[in-house]
């Protein structure tokens, strides 16, 4: 059975048994996380950096039936799980819910996705997210979806973002390895729906194309962009919006073809009186002396998505 169809089904069947999460966890309860802590850690570590495609695959699956093993008790969204590297776990200001996610290197071309959004409710609610994005093939920043046609991503911040027309939304910052020449950003909208089920995008910004035509309405930005480039993609509170990088095509450096790179300009999404986000100007020419990079959560010596360590003798991508 493919994982991703596996970790759907483990969590949709998982979630009626679950645990309320109000209170405090038992002592008994918070040694028993403590433990499949380790045990996960063991597992993201295998996945990001085994040399076996099979090896890789077969710790995906493990860690899908750990995590929900572990969530399987009273109070579960109190533990921080901070000890497992390369499992990112984002929460919003008000902690009304959190995202886990990770990244699957498949092969050269090819990546993907995991997630969960636990509930932080009476009763546990935890919703997979399921990774569709390769059949996103057209129009993937207009449209507007449930957790079972996600994107897929490793969320890296969540930032609270407003309503719109009557909606509360937040922003979810995302990376994805998406293949050997290119990476991506993504600037998503997550709200929830009238059932209390998240949906992806809202269209909401308002940007320019290269041709300096006004995109209106877009459901979320995604910035593809060279490998060999780190680009930023934030919201800066200081500048009440959404900072990213301009980016600008040019020829590869083996082979690939032309790739977008940044120009060392910058765009700035914001909140305008409609309730949409609206880019200022078609570049943003605010020169800092520092680049305003995201900082990921995780410690000192991980990259974006949380990876850090030495990979295991033999391993590795």
């Amino acid at each position: 059975m493919h994982y991703r169809r596996l970790f759907f089904l483990l969590l949709v069947f998982a979630a009626p048994g679950l645990f309320a999460q109000t209170g405090r966890l038992s002592g008994e309860d918070r040694a028993a996380l403590a433990a499949a802590e380790g045990r996960l850690a063991a597992l993201v570590e295998t996945i990001y950096t085994d040399s076996s495609e099979v090896d890789r695959f077969t710790a995906c699956r493990d860690l899908i039936k750990e995590l929900v093993t572990a969530l399987d008790r009273p109070h579960s969204f109190e533990y921080a799980f901070d000890e497992v590297p390369g499992l990112s776990i984002q929460y919003p200001e008000d902690r009304s819910f959190r995202i886990f996610t990770w990244e699957l290197f498949v092969d050269r071309e090819t990546y993907r996705h995991y997630g969960a959004l636990q509930r932080n409710t009476a009763e546990l609610e935890l919703i997979p997210l399921v990774d569709r994005g390769e059949s996103w093939l057209e129009n993937p920043e207009n449209a507007v979806v449930k957790a079972d046609n996600w994107l897929g991503y490793v969320v890296y911040d969540i930032e609270g973002g407003g309503s719109y027309r009557g909606r509360p939304y937040y922003f979810v910052f995302g990376y994805d390895s998406y293949d050997t020449y290119r990476r991506r950003k993504i600037l998503d909208v997550l709200s929830f729906d009238s059932a209390g089920k998240p949906v992806f995008g809202l269209p909401i910004f308002d940007t320019y194309t290269d041709n300096n035509l006004l995109l209106e309405g877009r459901a979320r930005l995604i910035l593809t962009y060279g490998a060999e480039a780190t680009v930023a993609l934030r919201f800066d509170p200081e500048l009440g919006g959404v900072v990213f990088e301009n980016l600008v095509m040019m020829p590869g450096n083996h082979g690939e073809g032309p790739v977008s790179m940044p120009d060392g300009s910058y765009h700035l999404l914001r909140l305008e009186e409609d309730g949409r986000w609206h880019e200022e100007e078609q570049i943003f020419t605010h020169k800092y002396e520092e680049a305003p990079r995201e900082v990921p959560k995780p410690s000192e010596g991980r990259d974006i998505i949380g990876r850090g360590g030495k990979p295991k003798s033999g391993g590795g991508r």
